[in-house]
């Protein structure tokens, strides 16, 4: 079984909506999102699974990108529409965590190892996976969200 991640910009105060289209009419949120949201720059030519691990490799040091000001919003979006996580404008601080190099090839193919992962491009993958996160995110006005859905 395989998965896809897409990137999608959204703005910031459709997020209520979004949440409760999720809970009211979630065959709506498909077209609610292609109606007011836009395709990320970059996509993630890996499976959707790989991105997921390096959300978990990511969370294990304490990055936890699933947190934010939405938690509740981001809980109705997944009961409705999957692994679905809203990612707000980030300090610099986070950014420079989500940096490829402060991370090694090897802790990265080892946690993918972990999770049943184990292929010979699985550091390069994360790396991918890493590097899209932070230029994502480093381009997030303060008025947008990233909605990141693996599914």
């Amino acid at each position: 079984m395989s998965a896809i991640a897409s990137l999608t910009l959204v703005p910031r105060d459709s997020i209520t909506e979004l949440a409760r289209l999720a809970r009211t009419s979630p065959s709506s949120l498909h077209s609610y999102l292609a109606e007011h949201g836009r395709r990320a720059r970059q996509e993630y030519e890996w499976s959707g699974y790989c991105l997921l691990y390096v959300l978990t490799y990511l969370e294990e040091r304490g990055i936890d990108l699933e947190r934010s000001e939405f938690n509740a919003e981001s809980e109705a979006i997944n009961s409705a529409y999957g692994l679905t996580i809203l990612i707000t404008p980030a300090p610099e601080r986070l950014l420079d965590q989500l940096d490829p190099a402060g991370h090694r090839t090897e802790e990265l193919a080892a946690h993918f190892d972990e999770m049943g992962m184990d292929f010979e491009e699985s550091g390069m993958v994360a790396l991918d996976g890493l590097r899209l996160l932070r230029d994502s995110i480093s381009e997030l006005r303060d008025d947008q969200v990233l909605l990141l859905h693996i599914g």
